[in-house]
């Protein structure tokens, strides 16, 4: 460590000694997407990710989105200064190949907790070709990197690559990759892909402009006396305005009469000068409601509200059953609430595995005949363990023991499409796992009712 940073400090004294360019200084603004779950599996770009709602595998990437503010420095037409900030809020790997990251990464119902990560670095740039003078100027870049994530902090090695791409004025559309080699215990080694906007300006003063005279202009003629020459006026015979090229403006919209389909009425320049009311972007003529702003899916209108409960149709999950509360839904009554909760008070298994005991079956029944009383229950089924164990397989467990219950539902008569399901391993106790009692309390499965 000692001799990277040597090496850096003896390359900005050889960078400063370079004679400066046009465009000195630049700031710019990226989104990155960080990735700790390559470098922990050997899987890069995209990858097998469980979807929970579906329960299948689909292809995902793992990166964590970030922001990026940098400043710039150029020495001289091939080497740069790179300093940014980089902000994020993300799952950290606590070690080398860390499953229980990679449990949370492969939605595979580990516990995720997402921090704020947070790291300050400088870099130096190698441009190949000169960026002044070049559409397209890759470079290759290396420094050193502080990160933050808690209360820990250590230190990387950023190297790479990247390219400016000039878009004209100062403005640079960056791309850059990079990968973070840890050179500390807490950081891992991660990659970085990254764009963004730098905008460079220029650092010496611009020249003093000669004063010109200007010369005492020509009498030149003007036939409907606007102001403007004939020369000029697109309208010479119609008294107008200077930024209507000498054309009338009725309704003093912007848009001349020639050009506008409603002369005497202000209107707006995307709709050819006719009006919009509502400010809907929706012109009037075409607007069934020309008051009341609206969308274009309604003509114009509000989303409807069919059965009037203060829900809108689009977010209603029974629009057709007047309800102010859960979601335009009726409540669904203490009673059955109550009675699901004794039910899944009686759900055993088999020790250490995910058979359920015969004596449940009577309970789970009852489930069965309260989701049959009414078509518009769901119900979210929760497995959970005590801290016996393993926590990997604890999760394991009680996701099968969560599982068998949704299987056993689903084989009396309740569409799967009704019915969840998840495990959660130790990771929400209601009991003290240091006491027996505790423990037997938090071996559990939740039967959670809902009606959308």
């Amino acid at each position: 460590m000692r001799k990277v940073t040597y090496l850096l400090i003896l390359m900005m004294g050889l960078l400063g000694k370079l004679r400066a360019q046009e465009y000195k200084n630049g700031i710019g603004v990226h989104f990155a997407g960080i990735d700790f779950y390559g470098p922990q599996t050997g899987h890069y770009m995209l990858h097998d990710k469980l979807n929970k709602s579906e329960s299948k595998m689909q292809k995902k990437f793992y990166w964590d989105p970030a922001i990026r503010i940098s400043y710039w420095h150029a020495f001289n037409s091939h080497f740069d200064l790179n300093a940014g900030l980089n902000i994020s809020a993300l799952h950290y790997p606590l070690a080398d190949k860390d499953s229980a990251y990679i449990l949370a990464k492969e939605g595979m119902n580990a516990l995720k907790n997402d921090f704020v990560y947070m790291s300050a670095d400088v870099k130096a740039n190698y441009t190949i070709l000169p960026r002044s003078s070049s559409l397209l100027a890759p470079y290759i870049t290396a420094g050193l990197s502080m990160a933050f994530s808690q209360t820990r902090r250590g230190m990387d090695i950023p190297a790479g690559i990247g390219v400016n791409i000039n878009v004209g004025k100062g403005i640079y559309l960056n791309l850059e990759s990079i990968y973070g080699i840890a050179v500390s215990k807490f950081n891992q080694p991660h990659l970085m892909h990254s764009f963004g906007l730098v905008y460079w300006w220029k650092s010496e003063k611009a020249p003093k402009k000669d004063v010109v005279i200007t010369p005492t202009p020509v009498m030149v003629k003007d036939t409907d006396n606007d102001g403007i020459p004939d020369s000029e006026d697109v309208c010479p015979t119609m008294p107008g305005k200077k930024d209507m090229k000498g054309c009338p403006d009725r309704d003093n919209d912007g848009i001349a009469d020639a050009d506008d389909r409603c002369p005497d009425i202000k209107g707006k320049k995307e709709f050819a000068g006719c009006p919009d009311t509502d400010n809907d972007g929706i012109e009037d003529n075409q607007d069934n409601c020309p008051a009341v702003a609206g969308v274009e899916k309604y003509k114009g209108c509000p989303v409807p509200d069919t059965d009037q409960d203060g829900f809108n149709d689009e977010v209603d999950k029974c629009p057709e059953v007047a309800s102010a509360v859960n979601n335009g839904c009726p409540e669904i009554k203490q009673e059955v609430k109550k009675n699901l909760e004794l039910a899944a008070q009686g759900i055993f298994f088999e020790t250490g595995s995910a058979v359920i005991s015969k004596r449940s079956f009577v309970n789970l029944n009852k489930i069965v005949d309260i989701l049959k009383s009414d078509a518009t229950y769901r119900i979210d089924i929760e497995g959970h363990t005590d801290n016996v164990g393993k926590p990997e397989s604890n999760m394991i467990l009680s996701q099968k023991r969560a599982d068998a219950c949704r299987k056993y539902i689903a084989d009396h008569g309740i569409p799967v499409e009704r019915i969840t399901s998840a495990g959660f391993g130790d990771t929400k106790p209601i009991g003290d796992n240091s006491t027996e009692i505790g423990r037997s309390q938090n071996r559990r499965t939740d039967f959670n009712i809902r009606n959308y």
